[in-house]
């Protein structure tokens, strides 16, 4: 189960109908919040044990075999620079859908599942962007989340080595299980 009840809250979030609204799921890494489009997630899991092929790209942690399809793992206090610091037993995984090929965040914690209306967007200062996957900030409850856009976290080089690493581990895991026991 996942801290705070997000990921039953996930699957009810399909209840939750309102126009020109959007529903955000928020987390936090490095003492900072941040939030993607819930439509954007596809599950939250709790940090399994990871393979990791030498010469890695920096930014990832791993790859998490989540039923049989190798996920990378992006780090996003790598990604972004920030302070590093090694995940423990209840670090979540944001499996993210999307562009082809999975991916999956590890960040520090999964604060809530929240709803905001078009006017508590803020506009975002490019200097505060985190090399402009940042698209505005919102304004909830007294705090300041950034919203990230899933397209734009890893630059075009970024994803096509991840990729290629991907489909490398992919292999692996097919490769193994084919092998006879």
């Amino acid at each position: 189960m996942c801290r705070s009840g997000v990921c039953s809250l996930l699957r009810d979030v399909s209840t939750i109908t309102m126009s020109e609204s959007r529903v955000l799921l928020a987390f936090g890494t490095c003492e900072k919040e941040c939030a993607l489009p819930l439509e954007d997630i596809q599950e939250i899991v709790l940090m399994a044990w990871l393979s990791r092929p030498p010469s890695m790209a920096s930014i990832l942690e791993g790859f998490l075999n989540l039923r049989g399809v190798a996920i990378p793992v992006v780090s996003v206090r790598r990604m972004f620079q920030w302070r590093d610091r090694a995940p423990d037993l209840y670090s979540p995984l944001i499996i993210l859908r999307g562009a082809g090929h999975p991916l999956a965040l590890l960040v520090d914690y999964v604060a809530q599942v929240i709803t905001t209306s078009g006017d508590a967007s803020l506009r975002i200062q490019t200097e505060h962007s985190f090399n402009q996957c940042a698209v505005a900030d919102v304004a909830v409850g007294g705090r300041v989340i950034h919203l990230l856009s899933c397209d734009r976290l890893l630059t075009e080089k970024e994803r096509q080595c991840v990729r290629e690493f991907q489909a490398v581990e992919q292999q692996r895991l097919q490769d193994l299980e084919a092998r006879p026991s």
